[in-house]
């Protein structure tokens, strides 16, 4: 019996050894996991990467199936230079190309990107003036995105090769993310095509991609020139659309003839300021700053060509002013009628602080009353003719001192204070009318922080 309670005891020690080794195996295993999983999102280089594990594995799988959940995904980026379109002839034929056969959507309706894409393909399908042999969609939407070939239980479905615009900053990289451009070679392909959507409300597609509003679609067979590749036409594309600018000007066209002359404006302006840095060389090396003088000089002596300019650019877009937010697609009359409320009394309130004060220093010649109808004047002239409705001119703490200070010199010299008060606003007004006529603004570039 003893012997019998030595091996019994035995038999449990060991037993209670193996499955401590068992728990710290196990223990180890899923320290092990945790870690390749960590280690695997960004590595040394600082590039990410997207893996999908299956962490749920049952007790009795096998190894194959422990990984067939996990799908490795390779990422590349590289910058590209913007395109010249001084220098670079192959800019302007690939937009020649485009409006011959422009295939343009706009304000599509589908929310989700593969339905954007289905509907682009179907653009090029329908298409008149197509060429190309049947070709199978479904195919083609595979080559664009990642899960192509990939088991379906454990794909990844993001899109393979795309150019988006992104601008360095102190915390990293800023995406532009309201427009994505998606390239792809298709060997079936016979020739080159670009199909431009705009879409109807901002869509949020993922990380970097969260309010788009324009899809470039570039396909392109494999065997082309290296000037004719899908990233090179892609990349006339992107460069034009890198312009916020130009970007709002497409928001606003209606029909597709204003889409493409939007297209060609564009193209014009990158073309002139391409050549302008280099007239302005050629300029220094012939006849050193004197071009520079003459501009500036010009500018300055092209009387009213300030204000004429703003007046044209103004004029088209004056009405939006008055009706957005009331009627149209986008009005929001909750939104308008706070912001009416808010600034009333943002408005008010300081009127009648400022005005007490006011009719304190000057002995009741500027009181409250004058000082909110003042306030009203000058805030319906400055909506008219100067800013944006909802931009009031406050009366403010510095004014009120000048006031005392104007009162104090009338007191001094006996000197009437509202007609004195009325000829420094004459006065003032006189320079604001001689800045705005001889552009004086474009002295604020000449001078930095």
């Amino acid at each position: 019996s003893l012997l019998t309670v030595l091996l019994m005891s035995l038999a449990g020690y060991l037993k209670c050894d193996t499955d401590d080794g068992c728990e710290t195996k196990e223990e180890t295993g899923g320290e092990e996991l945790f870690d390749a999983v960590n280690s695997s999102i960004v590595s040394g280089d600082s590039i990410r990467f997207f893996v999908n594990v299956n962490l749920e594995v049952p007790p009795n799988a096998t190894a194959e199936n422990e990984s067939a959940g996990c799908v490795l995904l390779h990422t590349s980026r590289k910058y590209l230079k913007l395109k010249n379109f001084e220098e670079e002839v192959r800019a302007h034929r690939d937009l020649d190309g485009f409006l011959a056969r422009a295939s343009i959507i706009l304000d599509e309706t589908a929310t989700s990107l593969d339905d954007v894409l289905r509907e682009m393909l179907k653009h090029f399908a329908e298409d008149p003036e197509n060429t190309e042999p049947s070709c199978n969609f479904e195919k083609i939407m595979s080559t664009l995105f990642t899960d192509s070939g990939t088991p379906r239980e454990g794909n990844v479905h993001l899109l393979s090769d795309t150019i988006q615009g992104v601008t360095a900053t102190v915390t990293g990289v800023q995406y532009q993310q309201s427009w994505l451009c998606i390239i792809c070679t298709i060997k079936s392909l016979q020739r080159r095509h670009v199909c431009i959507s705009r879409l109807e409300r901002p869509q949020n597609w993922g990380e970097n991609s969260c309010e788009v509003r324009f899809v470039i679609l570039v396909l392109a067979p494999p065997k082309m020139k290296s000037t004719k590749t899908a990233t090179e036409v892609g990349r006339t594309f992107a460069t034009m659309f890198s312009d916020i600018t130009f970007r709002q000007k497409l928001l606003e066209t209606k029909t597709e003839e204003e889409f493409k002359e939007a297209l060609v404006h564009q193209r014009h302006l990158l073309t002139v300021v391409n050549q302008r840095p280099s007239a302005m060389s050629d300029g220094h090396k012939s006849h050193g700053h004197k071009p520079l003088k003459v501009r500036l000089l010009h500018e300055f002596l092209n009387v009213g060509k300030g204000i004429s300019d703003d007046i044209a650019r103004r004029f088209p877009v004056y009405a939006l002013d008055f009706t957005d937010g009331v009627i149209g697609n986008n009005k929001a009359i909750g939104k308008y009628i706070t912001t009416m409320i808010f600034l009333y009394f943002a408005c008010l309130l300081p009127s009648i602080a400022f005005g007490s004060l006011n009719d304190e220093n000057t002995r009741g010649a500027i009181d409250v009353q004058k000082t909110i109808v003042g306030q009203c004047i000058g805030g319906l002239l400055y909506a008219l003719f100067s800013g944006q409705p909802l931009v009031v001119l406050l009366t403010t703490a510095p004014l009120a001192l000048y006031i005392n200070v104007i009162r104090g010199i009338c007191d001094d010299y006996n000197l009437d204070f509202s007609a004195f008060y009325a000829w420094i606003g004459l006065w003032n007004s006189f320079f604001l009318v001689m800045y705005s006529l001889f552009n004086f603004s474009l002295l604020m570039k000449l001078f930095k922080r």
